[in-house]
């Protein structure tokens, strides 16, 4: 039995020294093993730091085309606001602008149905003047003005206006009353200073001398 007991001893030994390697070989290789665990999760850490920074990066030009696109929004709704605001301002004043000129035609035709006919006259040519004659019903003479020139004549008259009141109601209408002036273009020149006027019983009479050229007789040799 000491033999086999001699025997077992140095397997034994052998185990023990066996076992001790493993060890040291599972113990290296823990320590590589962590040794790399250690550099991965520094590869990670650099990996997630850099995809950190490069999320922070599209995030800050993600806020600056943002920013951008607000700025740009705010000047195309700033310009808009300006377009519609001249576009309305135009139409008002158009619309201001026909108003004033459809008030202006009806002033005109409410003046032309109130005011007095043209007055009606005759001129007459004869070999030394020109003769003028204006029929004006209801002037005065003070209301009556003539003004000439060496080629025209031009007569300016007031109409009375006719019975104002509460209880005057006009059936019909057809005097007109206010201001009327015709100018004549005359055929040939006249003798300003030598021109007369005379009014009667609302008839204008006009005697307007003609400029004739003075002629002489050459002889003949």
């Amino acid at each position: 039995m000491d033999e086999k007991k001699t025997k077992l001893e140095p397997k034994g030994k052998d185990t023990k020294e066996e076992i001790i390697s493993k060890a040291a070989e599972v113990k290296d290789s823990v320590s590589e093993k962590g040794e790399d665990l250690k550099n991965k999760a520094s590869e990670a850490k650099d990996t997630v730091s850099e995809k950190g920074e490069d999320v922070k990066n599209k995030a800050s030009e993600a806020k600056d085309t943002v920013s951008g696109k607000s700025k740009e929004f705010r000047e195309s709704a700033s310009e808009r606001t300006e377009e519609i605001r001249t576009t309305a301002e135009k139409m008002v004043n158009d619309v201001f602008k026909t108003l004033r000129e459809k008030q202006e035609d009806l002033g005109k035709t409410i003046n032309d149905y109130t005011a007095p006919t043209t007055p009606y006259l005759d001129l007459i040519d004869t070999p030394e003047e020109f003769i003028v004659i204006a029929d004006l019903p209801g002037v005065e003479k003070e209301g009556l003005s003539v003004d000439v020139t060496i080629e025209s004549v031009t007569i300016t008259a007031t109409f009375q206006e006719g019975m104002e009141g509460e209880d005057i109601n006009y059936i019909k209408r057809e005097r007109g009353s206010g201001e009327v002036t015709r100018t004549i273009k005359l055929p040939a020149e006249i003798k300003i200073k030598e021109a007369s006027a005379n009014f009667e019983e609302s008839i204008l009479t006009l005697k307007l001398p003609k400029e004739i050229a003075e002629t002489q007789k050459l002889e003949i040799n």
